[in-house]
């Protein structure tokens, strides 16, 4: 993981999705990958950036915490991949 400032071009910034049964990283091309990219890039900065705070940095701060349900709550959401 990324232990540096956030920013928006590092892979390591960016949400992943594992495989639930292998454990490998799916790839950008896979289509639950493309569903959570298109949120991702859809969300505002502020969200990301609490993202990477939370995630990489284990951060606690509510605001954080709170855009992080947010952003959680919008993949959730998101289509489902065909």
């Amino acid at each position: 993981m990324s232990r540096h400032a956030f920013d928006p071009n590092c892979p390591d910034c960016r949400p992943i999705l594992l495989d639930p049964t292998t454990g490998v990283v799916l790839p950008e091309e896979h289509p639950a990958m493309k569903s959570l990219i298109a949120v991702w890039e859809a969300s505002p900065r502020e969200d990301q950036e609490a993202f990477h705070r939370v995630t990489v940095h284990n951060g606690r701060d509510p605001g954080d915490l709170a855009r992080m349900q947010g952003l959680t709550d919008r993949f959730a959401k998101a289509p489902s991949p065909s």
